[in-house]
């Protein structure tokens, strides 16, 4: 899968502050590319806070991409994801964010 695609993304006013001041707003444009044109059927992207209670009161960044995809529990999309990742970024930005794949019918919470 090469081809762009048009994919509504919704950042939270707090992951957009976070985002700003870690100062990873060109790794989180990458990963959205990345969604939009490699991962199945994308509907929607979410990108929000989550606590991470390990590591204190510093919040994480969630992206979750929202698939018109059934699931398939054959399907190595969350692999080949994770992969990139790991390949593409440094642990400095991974400590910070989660890329998601949510494969099904997209439910608008």
């Amino acid at each position: 899968m090469t081809t762009a695609v048009t994919v509504p993304v919704t950042v939270t006013p707090d992951a957009a502050v976070r985002i700003a001041a870690l100062g990873i707003q060109p790794a989180v444009e990458r990963m959205l590319e990345y969604a939009r044109r490699r991962l199945p059927a994308p509907d929607r992207i979410e990108i929000t806070l989550y606590d991470r209670y390990e590591l204190g009161d510093q919040p994480g960044l969630a992206i979750e991409v929202y698939s018109r995809r059934p699931f398939d529990p054959t399907d190595s999309t969350d692999r080949d994801l994770d992969r990139w990742m790991v390949t593409e970024f440094p642990p400095e930005i991974l400590e910070h964010v989660v890329v998601s794949h949510r494969p099904g019918a997209s439910h608008a919470g």
